[in-house]
Order: C-alpha cells, then sequence, then structure tokens
C-alpha cells in the first residue's frame, strides 16, 4: 500500500544530476533511456502523465516519411527507414509491419508514375529492411485487393509496408521504466516553475530546476543538474519563460536573453470509427484529399476488443493565438473533413458523426516558420537548439522531432554529454526481454497456451497482455493469484482485466483515472465514451492501492485523482 504524500520521498534529489530532461514524451522518454545506460545521472521531469501530450496523439506510425521525399529531405527519409528497421526488431509486441495501399487517380498531383519513382527511392534507401518491396498495380489488378474504392478516375495505385505502434503510449513508458532500472529518476506530474540559473563573467549558467509535485498539494522540490535539455515539445516556448536568477529575481522578460520563440506547431486531428463497409481487410489506405490535395491515411488497427477500429487522420492546422495547448478540442470542421474525405474515397461507408468512436488531436512541434508556408511543408526534422548565443550556457531546447526517430534523435543529444557509444540499436527495454530462439510469433503462441491454462484466463485476453506488457505479461496475471477476480474483464467489449489496473498502480506510476484510463489501458483509446462502472472500479482500486477510503477529508487527492484534473492554477 503506497502513500501518496511519499511518492518521491524514495528518490534521492539531493544530489546533482548529469541530465535534466523536462517533458516526458517519447523524445524525452528516450533520451532519459539512453543517458541512463551510458552511466549519466538524469532525472525527467513531466506536468502531467508520460505521453499525455505529443506522443499519444499522433497517427501511430513508424514510417520512413514518403511524403518527405517531395521536398528533398532524403537525409530524413533514410534516417526514419533505418530506424522503422530498429524498432521493428526491438519492440516486436509493440511495433508491427502495416501495408498500404495508394490509390492512383486522374487528377492527383502525384500520378502513378512518380509514385513509383518515390516507391523505387524508398526501398532503395532501406536495403536490408526486414518489409516487402513495393508493388505495383492497374485498374484490373487493384480489384485483387478487396477494397471497394471510388471507381471514377482511378487507374491504378502503389502498395508497400510500413510500421504501426498501436499504443504509443506504451512505447514511451517502457522507455521511461527501462530508464529507470539503470538509476534515472523519471516523475510524472511534476509541474517544472523555475530554472535557476546563476550569472558568472557576464553568462548565465543553468544549473537547477523547481518543480511541484502536482499530485502531493503542489509540494515544492528543487533539483540541481549540470545540464538541462527542454524536451516540452508544443510547449518548449512557455518553459523558455521560466528562468530566474539564483537571487530569486524573476527574468520575466525574454528579449533580456533573445530567446526567440521556436515552436510553429500544427493541430493534427483524427478520428477513430468501427469497420465500415468497403473498408480495406488487413491494410490502410494513404490518400490524397480531394478538397485540398494533402495526404491523409485511414489505418486499421484491434485493440483488444471484438471489432477492428480504423483511424482517419490527420489534418495540418497552424496552431492559433486562441488555442490552449493544454485543451485542445478537435474543431467540426475537422471532423466534417475527414467524414467526407473517407466518403468520398469509399461511396459505400455513408459514415457519419454517430460513427465516431473517439477523436483526438495533437500538435506537431515543428520549428516557426513563415506563416504563408503551407502547414505540409514545413520540415519534420528535429533541431537541437543552444543558448550560448543567448549568453545561457547549459541549457538546451529540442524543437521538432518524429516519433519514429526518437532513439537515434536520443542518441544525437546523449552524444554531447557521454563518450560512451550509444548501444540502443542493439539492446531491449524491460519488457521486450524474448527468448532468441524462436521467432515472436512462435512466443505469442506459446506463452499463451501456457499463461492460458496457468492462470485460467481467456487466450485473447493473454495475446492481448503479450501486446501490451510483452515479455512481462506474466508478472501481471501474477496479480490474480492475489485475487482470482482481478482475471475479470474490466468492460465485456473490451479485453483488459482487471489486474492491469493494480499492475498500472504498482509498476507504471499510474496515479489518477486518466492515467490509467486513457494511457495504461486500451479502452480509452477504443471509445470517448467513460462507462460508469469502468471509472467506478478504477477509482475503488486507486482507493485500496493509495489507501484513501478513510481519508476523505484530504479533496486534493480525491478531485485530481479522480477526474485527472488538477485543482487551482494551470500551466
Amino acid at each position: 500500500m503506497t502513500r501518496l504524500e511519499l511518492r518521491l520521498d524514495n528518490y534521492n534529489l539531493e544530489q546533482t544530476f548529469d541530465l535534466a530532461i523536462i517533458g516526458g514524451g517519447i523524445n524525452g522518454a528516450g533520451v532519459a533511456r539512453d543517458a541512463a545506460a551510458r552511466g549519466l545521472k538524469v532525472i525527467l521531469l513531466e506536468k502531467k502523465d508520460f505521453a499525455w501530450g505529443c506522443s499519444a496523439h499522433s497517427t501511430r506510425l513508424i514510417h520512413g516519411g514518403l511524403r518527405y521525399l517531395e521536398h528533398f529531405e532524403f537525409s530524413l527519409v533514410y534516417e526514419s527507414l533505418q530506424e522503422r528497421e530498429i524498432l521493428l526488431k526491438n519492440y516486436p509486441h509493440l511495433v508491427s509491419p502495416l501495408g498500404l495501399l495508394i490509390p492512383a487517380y486522374h487528377g492527383n498531383k502525384n500520378p502513378l508514375w512518380k509514385l513509383k519513382i518515390g516507391m523505387w527511392l524508398y526501398d532503395w534507401f532501406s536495403p536490408k529492411k526486414s518489409l516487402d518491396n513495393y508493388k505495383s498495380y492497374n485498374l484490373e489488378t487493384i480489384t485483387e485487393l478487396n477494397v471497394k474504392l471510388k471507381e471514377e478516375d482511378l487507374y491504378g495505385g502503389v502498395y508497400y509496408q510500413d510500421g504501426q505502434v498501436t499504443f504509443a503510449e506504451r512505447l514511451v513508458l517502457e522507455n521511461i521504466l527501462t530508464a529507470e532500472k539503470d538509476g534515472a529518476v523519471c516523475i510524472n506530474h511534476a509541474e517544472v516553475t523555475d530554472i535557476y540559473c546563476t550569472q558568472i563573467h557576464g553568462e548565465y549558467h543553468a544549473q537547477a530546476i523547481r518543480f511541484k509535485d502536482i499530485i502531493n498539494g503542489k509540494r515544492p522540490f528543487t533539483v540541481h543538474a549540470k545540464n538541462i535539455i527542454n524536451m516540452a515539445g508544443p510547449w518548449v516556448d512557455e518553459v523558455n519563460l521560466r528562468f530566474k536568477d539564483q537571487s530569486e529575481s524573476a527574468i520575466k522578460n525574454p528579449g533580456k536573453f533573445n530567446l526567440e520563440k521556436r515552436i510553429g506547431g500544427t493541430k493534427g486531428s483524427h478520428i477513430i470509427v468501427k469497420r465500415f463497409a468497403g473498408a480495406p481487410v488487413n491494410f490502410g489506405i494513404y490518400n490524397e484529399a480531394k478538397s485540398d490535395g494533402r495526404p491523409f491515411f485511414i489505418t486499421p488497427f484491434q485493440v483488444g476488443g471484438n471489432d477492428e477500429l480504423f483511424m482517419i487522420g490527420t489534418t495540418d492546422i497552424y496552431l492559433s493565438k486562441a488555442d490552449n495547448l493544454d485543451d485542445l478540442k478537435v474543431s467540426e470542421r475537422e471532423i466534417d473533413y475527414l467524414l467526407d474525405e473517407t466518403n468520398l474515397l469509399f461511396p459505400e461507408a455513408q459514415l457519419s458523426r454517430e460513427d465516431i468512436l473517439n477523436t483526438f488531436i495533437g500538435v506537431r512541434p515543428l520549428p516557426k516558420t513563415d506563416s504563408n508556408k503551407k502547414a505540409g511543408k514545413v520540415s519534420r526534422k528535429h533541431f537541437v537548439i543552444n543558448y550560448t548565443e543567448e549568453k545561457i550556457q547549459n541549457y538546451y531546447s529540442v524543437v521538432g522531432g518524429k516519433l519514429t526517430t526518437f532513439r537515434s534523435l536520443a542518441a544525437e543529444i546523449v552524444n554531447m554529454f557521454s563518450d560512451r557509444a550509444c548501444k540502443t540499436d542493439q539492446t531491449k527495454t524491460i519488457n521486450a526481454q524474448f527468448p532468441k530462439d524462436k521467432s515472436f510469433y512462435d512466443f505469442i503462441r506459446d506463452e499463451t497456451i501456457k499463461l492460458s491454462r496457468e492462470y485460467d484466463v481467456e487466450a485473447s485476453s493473454v495475446i492481448h497482455l503479450i501486446l501490451l506488457y510483452g515479455s512481462n505479461a506474466k508478472d501481471v496475471l501474477e496479480l490474480c493469484k492475489e485475487n482470482p477476480l482481478l482475471k475479470e474483464k474490466i468492460d465485456p467489449e473490451f479485453a483488459d482485466i482487471e489486474a492491469q489496473i493494480i499492475y498500472a498502480i504498482r509498476n507504471e506510476k499510474a496515479y489518477s483515472i486518466d492515467d490509467i484510463l486513457k494511457r495504461r489501458l486500451s479502452i480509452g483509446l477504443c471509445s470517448n465514451r467513460k462507462p460508469s462502472e469502468v471509472i467506478k472500479t478504477i477509482q475503488y482500486h486507486i482507493n485500496e492501492e493509495f489507501d484513501l477510503a478513510g481519508r476523505h477529508r484530504d479533496r486534493f487527492f480525491q478531485s485530481y485523482l479522480f477526474t485527472g484534473i488538477s485543482i487551482g492554477e494551470g500551466v
């Protein structure tokens, strides 16, 4: 049983860290893991929950970036394709191959001949890949794919393979937990309020961070670090306003250090629907939108329920001054755009708002650029900002970055602080310790048979657990020995079982209903509905695990943990 007041007491926060990371998305998690593996003393601080921001709201593709070829970003495509192969190898439970069809229509800006050239380059940039080379189809052979696309002006297409990570949240979490195993301190619900600097010979040296423990009544802490990296994604500029000198006088004027704005993010919205009439079977669609010519995806995924779901997205719209990064909503216009484009491509679909199970919106932390430039043309490369020209030492920001290239980005950054070689391309995370003498699919088959018999759990639930927890799936099931009721499904429509709630609280730094429902279980990804019985079940286990049942006097815990919304002032 855990006392929330003591959740940080087991950490040595008095030490001086080699590296302090602000932001617990995929890039921050990747840096923490790599740096800890190389022996650096690391602390990572995340104001909400790990993967709460961009990482949980992406299109969830592990891809080379086919459309980057149009902008001649060949180095980014090459890097992405090499990383795609590493992730497919190192995370077989989370990252899987995904077939994609690009239909060719008369009038599209990319005709079939151009698509073929692009696909040839795509294959050429990844000669050692495990995925198949692309295939070209004409109007007659494309019917073999058993998909009912709009026939008017259709004359062929190309089919190729990329990767997909359905549970991007767990990719982040595995890196966080692996970093902690190697000695890093990773704290969620820890909001950075100040970055302290000391002036030496006319230059400021960043050397400490003050943060408040949001869960524990905003209790303040100060940690010292030799180097600080701002990896807050879309919040980079906001964090950069939090400098203070050591005498506590606020440095509120960014102009004093010429800390120009670095982020010019764009919003990407998605909708999730069940299988619809004419939808592809076991592959996705990468199409050029009829209304504005920008690319969008229709990708299938299975998250433990009985129905195959499809994610449709994404849009690409510049952030406006009125947008609140902490509370973005998918607009009615964007929903109409995604539905209309899908219905145009699949005439039999006839999707409407009633068919939407969930919506989500993320922000790409792209570099600030000319507002007249089309959002889709802004570079997807990442940039590491060193503030020495602004006379601030030991402080860095990262702008940009893709889910696919988080590992190579992390290696580049940690190389700045360590002479030891990066080995994350070869080593596995704590949940990916699979036997080397059998394929992952053989492992799933054998483990499913063994665990379903040993714990008397449905085979579908065991498979679901393996795809979430990898080699640690058995640890979740071990909790069922403590209480046989924990093997029951939380909701009959999904494969998640109650043991996952306990495991999330005890082993995965989950504290609130929001943490568990949206980023530890599959239910939150499948649907925006929050069944009262599911919430009651999660709330019951939070009460039990944190010994809150007899402490209703503490309104803060009750409100924060059971709603996932912070009391009082925001960020």
